[in-house]
């Protein structure tokens, strides 16, 4: 008898233009470029893209999986072909934006569904429904989930907030990653609030998430599992190392920029450390919004805890960063599952649904307009 046919997965993922890591690292080993402070920086540990493919790649080789990765380019054609020649028999999906803009991924993923190819992650409507921030809040709302109270502003003529208080956070309600988050966004008065509304107007042409700020300890809460869903060790980002000019929030330039002296400031501690009914309340609070946003395989719930130890959910991520050591796989390796098994967790999810339509759900009914 011959060996049995491995099981071909295709890590789809939409890469545009050079590395920004791979192009400073050239730089750094160029000497063209310092850490803020002054000292050659070391950046072999922060992974390229590229880097980031291989190792998924080499983690599902390692479970016995037939893998390929491919970078669709944001090319319709090149997508397709990736999907049909060779039709894989999973698609491990990382497509976060299509045609440059993050409000086409959900498109992608409903071609794998017309396709009817098992795929990774979140349905299109989760997908697309969790990119709207204020339409996340209103359906977390309608479920009595506690989330900060918020406006969504479309004009640059700001309305009074009646019922809001300051200190408030602005930014951007289609974008993720963090992306519009600076120290600036966490504003004092009606002059900071003004100013930070009309740049996010200019700059990313979309509504803005005005919404309380809540003063207290950052949690993600990460969810894996759909029939009965798993609730990882609870991670707190520790913002004590921030400069004391730096608001205890994660921004796009601590998350994303080597050349930024805060980049990397806030320390991930997994499991953090919580009373244990406190902890009780988190993942209850997770897995209930896990659920009600209709995420899938997995998940990552970002949350405030006030100084009263009250939750608040900021943030709802379907199909999270799967980077080795952070987010969602730094919670995994605390509940002791390995990178690669994580991976392979991820990919029998997928393969559950086999070539099954997805199944029909009744929609959620609202009294108010919903606010996208």
């Amino acid at each position: 008898m011959g060996k049995a046919k491995r099981i071909s997965v295709a890590v789809i993922y939409n890469s545009l233009g050079d590395d920004e890591y791979e192009a400073l690292r050239k730089k750094v080993r160029a000497r063209k470029v310092t850490s803020p402070t002054g000292d050659i920086m070391d950046l072999e540990e922060i992974a390229t893209v590229q880097e980031e493919i291989d190792a998924l790649l080499k983690g599902l080789e390692k479970e016995g999986f037939n893998a390929r990765s491919v970078n669709i380019k944001d090319d319709f054609n090149r997508l397709l072909r990736s999907v049909t020649a060779p039709r894989p028999d999973v698609v491990f999906n990382l497509v976060e934006f299509f045609n440059d803009n993050p409000l086409h991924e959900d498109r992608v993923a409903a071609l794998y569904d017309l396709l009817q190819i098992p795929y990774t992650g979140s349905p299109p409507m989760t997908l697309a429904i969790c990119q709207r921030k204020g339409l996340t809040k209103q359906i977390l709302k309608a479920f009595r989930i506690p989330t900060p109270r918020y406006k969504l502003i479309k004009q640059k003529a700001i309305p009074k907030l009646t019922g809001l208080r300051y200190p408030l956070i602005v930014k951007p309600a289609w974008e993720d990653a963090s992306a519009g988050v600076t120290k600036e966004a966490v504003v004092e008065d009606r002059g900071q609030l003004e100013n930070g509304v009309r740049t996010i107007l200019a700059d990313y042409n979309q509504p803005v998430l005005v919404e309380e700020y809540i003063e207290g300890r950052e949690l993600g809460v990460s969810v894996m599992g759909n029939r009965n869903p798993r609730v990882l060790p609870v991670e707190e980002i520790d913002f004590s190392d921030l400069p004391p000019d730096q608001p205890a929030i994660v921004t796009y330039e601590s998350k994303w920029d080597p050349l930024s002296k805060v980049f990397h400031r806030g320390k991930l501690v997994c499991p953090a450390k919580l009373p244990r009914s406190t902890q009780q309340r988190v993942r209850k609070v997770a897995l209930q919004t896990y659920q009600v946003m209709g995420c899938r395989d997995y998940a990552k719930i970002d949350m405030r805890l006030d100084k009263s130890d009250n939750i608040f959910i900021l943030e709802v991520n379907p199909n999270p960063d799967l980077t080795e050591g952070v987010g969602l796989m730094a919670c995994s390796a605390a509940a002791g599952i390995s990178f690669s098994e994580t991976l392979r967790m991820i990919v029998d999810e997928a393969l559950k649904r086999g070539s099954a339509p997805a199944a029909k759900t009744s929609p959620v009914k609202f009294d108010a307009p919903l606010e996208v």
